[in-house]
């Protein structure tokens, strides 16, 4: 014999007394006990069970009297989408323990090498810099693969397709030089005062005697990003250091310096 439900059972325990009758033939033939229930408002035994317990149906005995039965083992026993494999639309819903997670480490490029994700499960088609965090990218326990371009300032654009596994990535690339496009370093100081003269203390200098600002010679550099400490000295100034990095083509370097004091 089924249970009663909890709100049927409530029903009884306040005074309104309920028969339920058994699913099978025999049960239903024989009559019912009959209960007593006028509900608040007055309402019709059957009418306020009903009301009151859902998942139950009753019928009138008389104006006092009812007899109920559960009706909610039926819609039970119907599928639960959420518990079922496909999903209300009918495409396969994938486990929890099947999704994870890649995180990029992109190898070391030119100076200002953005990346950009073309295809594949991208979580963004924004441009960012290979220096910059990438955000994590979901993907299915057996890996994805993706299309990752690669652009930087005097370099061809490379796209290449990398598989993706759960985890730490190491994205290596390697971009080829445009042709035509320059090889070493041009310098334009901006804000030097009249007579400075300038002096590359570290870093790849061509050599480590001082020149004019209009004189500086070119650096040739195998790749940009290279750190240069720069040296200024100007009459009625004080002596000025710069840490300045540089890429190939023009670079504007500002030039700070104070006053020195009088006598000095």
């Amino acid at each position: 014999m089924r249970a009663i439900t909890p709100a049927l059972l409530g029903l009884c325990v306040l005074g309104l007394a309920c028969a339920r009758s058994r699913p099978d033939a025999t049960a239903s033939a024989a009559p019912a006990a009959p209960t007593v229930a006028s509900g608040p408002g007055s309402d019709p035994c059957a009418v306020y069970i009903e009301r009151v317990a859902p998942g139950v149906r009753c019928a009138a005995v008389d104006d006092a009297h009812c007899t109920c039965e559960l009706v909610a083992a039926a819609s039970a026993s119907a599928p639960d989408v959420a518990a079922n494999s496909s999903s209300a639309s009918g495409a396969p819903t994938a486990p929890t323990g099947d999704a994870a997670v890649a995180n990029l480490e992109f190898a070391r490029g030119p100076q200002n090498t953005i990346v950009q994700c073309v295809s594949g499960p991208c979580p963004t088609r924004s441009a960012d810099f290979i220096t910059g965090v990438y955000p994590p990218i979901a993907i299915p326990a057996a890996g994805a693969t993706v299309q990752l371009e690669f652009r930087a300032m005097h370099y061809k654009p490379y796209v290449g397709s990398y598989n993706l596994v759960p985890g730490r990535n190491f994205i290596q690339f390697a971009l080829e030089r445009e042709f035509g496009a320059p090889e070493s370093a041009v310098f334009q100081f901006e804000g030097a005062p009249a007579g400075t003269t300038v002096e590359c203390v570290s870093g790849p200098c061509v050599n480590n005697k001082p020149y004019t600002v209009d004189k500086f010679p070119e650096l040739p550099l195998k790749d940009d990003g290279a750190t240069l400490l720069l040296r200024f000295n100007a009459p009625g100034y004080r002596t000025a250091m710069t840490s300045f990095q540089v890429r190939r083509g023009p670079n504007a370097v500002p030039v700070l310096m104070e006053k020195a004091p009088l006598g000095r």
